[in-house]
């Protein structure tokens, strides 16, 4: 088995184009059945985990989905049958949905104005950062976080009323090919700041506290997923080794290269040669410590799962206001089922996903800032990653009502 697997390893080179390529949901309910699991993951590049993030993430009785190349259908099928692994196609062809992302084009071209149903490039995003400033003065500010390894600027924008209040800190798009996160990223920003004095809730949003809003923070991996490789999740840098690209979420200063997180730079959880090895994570945890006794709430918005992950995700361990935390990721939940019937679940990270080191979640929480959270945006595996435009508005909105429980919570909650 090993043999084979590393034989093949030679000719599984990632491929730009997904034809034939299926996502599959695996069931292992025995140890024979995990170990099988492991082995397959062992092989960087023979199969693209989903979810969880790698193979060593994976339990017994808890599904699992992974991208298969074609090239590998049969022989993957036939192991997991040698072991009586259940396993069902969640995807059959990963290419068709990746041509078929792009499906709110013909309702609303892209030269009619910018767009908030449709995805950008970090160009366009880049631009529109630019534009918000511009339209809005009064009520938005524009810095440069850093310069990423490729040389990218990484705009961040602040919004409020005044400077002066509380923060609020979001990021979005730090795994690459989660682009539905950047998508929320920019309606958040544009809903705030168009409803300003016309929405009473928003406006009382903007008047209580200072938004820090960064609307992709992998900014050299998003722009590879939209001219290289769709599913391509790290950032680009590379320290000597035939595999390029660090997890930036497993690269935070909380329980560096522990529980979660790989060594291997050709995992796609690879923690880094070292912590906050990233430009863009080491502005981004500068950022958090400078302004940290002044921020109330964090969140980094990921997909897909649908899920209010809160600390801690390092460890088995509770934090000390887990019970206001389960509460408000509770009702925000239960808003979301209100306003869209979409359900989304919650819990600490240890629990409602899996273990993760050096997540930027913990670490916002152990500077300080009481609220923290991941939130994985859609869906819940149907389309994965590859969430199709026209389901953009629905996720936004029915995050933007997310939000308003979420900020009424940190508006009261003490400093």
């Amino acid at each position: 088995m090993k043999v084979f697997l590393a034989a093949v390893l030679f000719t599984a080179v990632a491929a730009l184009r997904f034809d034939g390529d299926q996502v599959l949901t695996l069931f292992p309910q025995t140890p024979e059945q995990l170990r099988m699991i492991k082995e397959i993951g062992d092989v960087a590049g023979l199969v693209d985990f989903w979810k969880p993030d790698s193979a060593e993430l994976v339990c017994i009785g808890q599904a699992v989905d992974i991208r298969v190349p074609r090239h590998f259908l049969k022989t993957i099928k036939a192991k997991l049958g040698l072991v009586n692994l259940h396993h069902e196609t969640k995807i059959e062809n990963v290419q068709q949905l990746v041509d078929g992302q792009f499906d709110v084009k013909a309702k609303s071209p892209r030269n009619s104005g910018y767009d908030y149903n449709v995805y950008h490039t970090y160009d366009e995003i880049v631009q529109w950062t630019n534009d918000m400033v511009n339209e809005y003065p009064a009520l938005a500010q524009r810095a440069i976080l850093t310069t990423s390894t490729e040389g990218r600027d990484v705009p961040y924008l602040v919004l409020g009323s005044s400077i002066d209040n509380p923060l609020f800190v979001i990021d979005c798009g730090i795994h690459a090919r989660e682009w539905i996160a950047p998508a929320f990223c920019q309606y958040f920003t544009h809903r705030m700041l168009s409803q300003y004095g016309v929405d009473s809730v928003v406006t009382n949003m903007m008047d209580k506290m200072t938004w820090v809003i960064i609307p992709i923070l992998n900014v050299d991996g998003y722009s590879y997923s939209w001219t290289d490789d769709r599913m391509w999740r790290k950032t680009r840098s590379n320290y000597g080794t035939v595999c390029s690209g660090v997890d930036a979420n497993r690269n935070y200063d909380i329980n560096w290269s522990g529980e979660g997180a790989s060594t291997n730079p050709c995992s796609d959880t690879y923690c880094g040669p070292s912590v906050e090895s990233e430009p863009v994570i080491k502005a981004s945890s500068d950022h958090l410590r400078q302004h940290a006794a002044v921020t109330k709430a964090y969140i980094a918005f990921h997909s897909y799962s649908q899920v209010f992950v809160y600390p801690y995700s390092y460890a088995y361990e509770d934090t000390a206001n887990a019970d206001q935390l389960f509460t408000l990721s509770e009702n925000a939940s239960r808003v979301i089922y209100e306003t869209t019937g979409k359900s989304y679940d919650w819990g600490p990270g240890y629990q409602s996903m899996y273990l993760v080191s050096g997540g930027s979640k913990d670490f916002a929480y152990n500077l300080g800032i009481p609220l923290s959270w991941t939130i994985e945006l859609r869906d819940t595996g149907k389309f994965g990653f590859i969430l199709p435009e026209s389901e953009i508005a629905g996720n936004c909105e029915e995050m933007f009502q997310a939000m308003i429980v979420i900020t009424d919570e940190a508006i009261r909650t003490p400093k």
